[in-house]
């Protein structure tokens, strides 16, 4: 029998994001929640005869029920840091504090240990590896970035444990994100530790670095990443080896769904690594003949036996036109590029303050959502839509 779960928030837009992930996921079958986002319709539905088996809610919403003297189940308090304080710290004390804002399978994980629920997994449902999914472009100005980013944050919206990791020589996500605040190692110390655990020779998993202590949380991104590297000269050593030590330390990571690898030239050792390690590469492209040529003659060359590439590039390859305005609407490409997707391109992106736009348009974000699901849906599909297809 599923768990009933009362859940209560201030903001309405938290709650229809979390209950359409529960309805097409195992979850569902778990748990039944009743949201509200008023604290009359909360309070009045907690007075009534039939009592949830937990509440989950926002500090002002737990604490009102409590003074009411009906706190016979347990309950937990939702924190954007963690944990609570100030005035009311004392009168919640005993219940459970739940983040927030974390992935929704970690959420529901959390309200499933509240409520007592025992969590049934099958074996085939486990994952082999976390998904590498490399953003790159056989040409520059592509919007690699903005495409990454905008990915990363719709995958964690939809409840993935999402990792954006940027490995251009200069980090452009800088004019994107805010830096969050935090003592993370950051990834030049990851670089070195990595190094030197292979000067050292085989440690097993004992040896793994642990990403926790070197990666930040971008809130607004729904995702981790690392700080971009201060020393310009730590990125332009990083080596094809170095880079691919790294990336199978992510893949093996099993607290992330998916890695988002942006990339910078291809023509970098680092681009190369992504090329070969990444399950999943996305190229960018614009809607003219340059191009096309050029990304065709980067697949002709991955073909060769002597580029030093594996031959499945072309079969891993995925490609999104960006900036397609209407001219571009009927754009085939080639015979041998066929196009998974297009993002349209945004005008308001031209204003001098556009930066902060460029996560959040709601034409752009369509655009993506379709090419997740696209791509992402069939590599991941019980983590993605929670379904198990055979």
């Amino acid at each position: 029998m599923a768990a009933r779960i009362v859940l209560a928030v201030r903001e309405s837009q938290y709650i229809e994001p979390l209950l359409h992930y529960l309805h097409h996921s195992e979850y569902g079958e778990m748990l039944r929640i009743t949201a509200f986002s008023r604290l009359d319709t909360f309070m009045e539905f907690m007075k009534g005869e039939e009592l949830p088996d937990a509440v989950v809610g926002d500090p002002i919403f737990v604490e009102a029920w409590l003074v009411e003297g009906r706190n016979t189940v347990p309950w937990g308090v939702l924190s954007e840091a963690g944990k609570y304080s100030g005035s009311n710290a004392g009168s919640l004390a005993g219940g459970m504090v739940i983040e927030k804002y974390q992935s929704l399978p970690s959420l529901l994980e959390s309200i499933l240990r509240l409520g007592d629920v025992k969590r049934m997994r099958t074996a085939s449902a486990a994952k082999e590896e976390t998904l590498l999914l490399g953003i790159v472009s056989a040409s520059g100005s592509s919007g690699k970035t903005t495409i990454a980013l905008n990915m990363a944050k719709q995958l964690g919206l939809i409840g993935l444990s999402v990792f954006y990791l940027n490995l251009e020589s200069v980090d452009s996500s800088g004019l994107f994100l805010r830096m969050p605040q935090g003592n993370a190692s950051g990834l030049e110390l990851l670089l070195y530790e990595l190094k030197a655990n292979g000067s050292e020779g085989s440690k097993g998993n004992a040896g793994k670095p642990e990403l926790g202590r070197y990666a930040v949380r971008h809130d607004n991104l729904r995702c981790d990443a690392f700080r971009p590297i201060g020393n310009f000269k730590e990125m332009l050593q990083m080596t094809r080896q170095d880079t691919l030590d790294l990336l199978e330390l992510l893949a093996g990571d099993a607290g992330y769904d998916v890695v988002i690898v942006d990339t910078g030239s291809i023509e970098e050792e680092r681009a190369q690594a992504v090329l070969q390690r990444c399950g999943i590469l996305l190229w960018a492209l614009k809607s003219d003949e340059a191009s096309m040529y050029k990304t065709l003659r980067w697949l002709e060359h991955c073909g060769d036996p002597h580029s030093g590439l594996p031959p499945e590039v072309p079969g891993k390859s995925r490609f999104v036109m960006n900036f397609a305005g209407d001219s571009a609407a009927g754009w085939s490409g080639r015979e041998e590029i066929r196009i998974d997707g297009a993002l349209p391109f945004i005008p308001s992106w031209a204003l001098q303050h556009h930066v902060e736009l460029c996560l959040n348009s709601p034409q752009f974000t369509a655009g993506v959502q379709q090419l997740c699901t696209g791509i992402i849906e069939p590599a991941l599909p019980r983590v993605f839509t929670g379904s198990l297809h055979e």
